[in-house]
């Protein structure tokens, strides 16, 4: 028999580089999820506040900043004694070390088309509509790109706020969950989330950034510096081994040097990033049920699962679009279709949702995730009271949006049917 919360699949070494380890966090990381969901069952969440928690998560960040600046000096200060010396090398490697770690504010979305109000105002005056029932103030950027998904936040030294859509999702959904879709990002900007406040989440991006790079991959360079014929032929060096023997025996020190520092460095920022995932993440998942609960609220609990269901059938909904697209005529986007399209998968797909988002859960559980499980947001949301929706949207308003992200929508039909 299947134990809760047990995970069977290989996993890859993408957290530790253990395989046991790793399959020990992922155990533990599930257990603790669906304790959270079992915790919130029947209750409508609400945004996290301070506790003693959030006070270590703080402190954290707070001492995170203090070691990179000491590592900044410390840095300096190895570096120049004795210059040059033995002290090089290493001075170096702490210099780099505290320039990664330094706070650092988000940046725009690349690859976004930036939308100004004159060019889509049935868009803004749907966002806005939706920020006023949400209880916060429109987003001061709205950016579309070609991804199915969305997402919202702040970029900058300023913190300006950002609302990104993804056209190919918006052409995919009704009014009612684009509301609920747009409720929920919108909802972050208040959810108390503390991955968005400018010093955990700068923390946050520096150590993902830290264990990103020493994560232990093949180094090719290295490697060629090491094999003779290869640097012979770059010095340009003809049958003489000198030069190339001296150089070859240069490098493999330089990298038992190397070695052992970045060692230290990686599990220094392994552990740095995994304590701080402990502290923050049942304040990070609370703020997206949270922020799922304010979705309801305006669009409805319905509209709010219907979203989740096409984000489980994510890859089901892209093919039966694709298919879509290359049996119409030419790229001319054709949303409505789209969008019947769409609730047929959604309709066909019903009796082995359940299925599907439990063969899911697993695969998309980590210590370090910044969202709950899919599976458990829907079992979350059932549990609670079935709202309302405040505002209600139209295939009218659908339709005037469309008009006005006509050019993402040729886009993405063109990707659909020559990709």
């Amino acid at each position: 028999m299947r134990r809760r919360g047990r995970i069977d699949a290989p996993v890859p070494p993408r957290l530790t580089g253990w395989l046991w380890i790793d399959r020990k966090l992922l155990r533990q990381a599930l257990r603790r999820d669906e304790a959270l969901v079992t915790a919130l069952a029947g209750l409508v969440p609400a945004r996290p506040g301070w506790s003693f928690r959030r006070a270590g998560v703080t402190a954290v960040a707070v001492l995170v900043h203090l070691v990179a600046l000491g590592a900044l000096v410390f840095g300096g200060w190895l570096s120049t004694r004795d210059f040059p010396g033995v002290g090089l090398l290493p001075g170096v490697i702490s210099l780099a070390f505290g320039a990664l770690l330094l706070p650092r504010p988000a940046s725009l979305p690349r690859y976004a088309t930036r939308l100004r109000r004159a060019d889509a105002p049935d868009l803004f005056s749907f966002v806005t509509a939706v920020a006023g029932a949400v209880g916060v103030r429109c987003p001061d950027l709205i950016v579309v790109d070609d991804r199915f998904a969305a997402d919202g936040g702040t970029a900058g030294l300023l913190r300006r706020r950002h609302l990104r859509l993804g056209a190919p999702l918006l052409a995919a959904l009704d009014g009612q969950q684009r509301a609920a879709v747009v409720a929920h990002q919108l909802a972050h900007f208040s959810n108390g989330d503390p991955l968005r406040g400018p010093v955990v989440g700068s923390v946050d991006r520096s150590m993902s950034a830290l264990v990103e790079l020493f994560e232990p991959r093949k180094d090719t360079t290295l490697r060629a510096f090491q094999d003779p014929a290869i640097l012979k032929a770059k010095l340009g060096i003809g049958g003489g081994a000198g030069n190339a023997g001296t150089t070859v025996a240069a490098v493999w020190y330089a990298e038992l040097l190397v070695r052992p520092f970045i060692a230290v460095l990686r599990w220094a920022s392994v552990l740095g990033r995994f304590l701080l995932a402990l502290l923050v993440k049942p304040d990070v998942h609370r703020a997206e049920y949270h922020a799922d609960a304010v979705a309801a609220r305006v669009a409805g609990t319905a509209a709010v699962l219907e979203v989740l269901d096409v984000m489980t059938l994510r890859e089901s909904v892209l093919t039966v679009l694709r298919r879509e697209v290359r049996a119409a005529d030419g790229d001319t986007p054709d949303p409505p279709a789209w969008r019947a399209a769409t609730r047929q998968v959604l309709e066909h797909s019903a009796a082995r949702l359940p299925q599907l988002r439990a063969a899911a859960l697993p695969a998309s559980t980590s210590p370090f995730a910044d969202h709950p499980p899919l599976a458990l947001r829907v079992r979350l949301l059932r549990t609670q009271p079935t709202a309302e929706p405040a505002l209600h949207f139209t295939e009218a308003d659908c339709a005037a949006m469309d008009r006005e992200l006509a050019d993402e929508h040729r886009r993405f039909a063109r990707d659909l049917r020559h990709g």
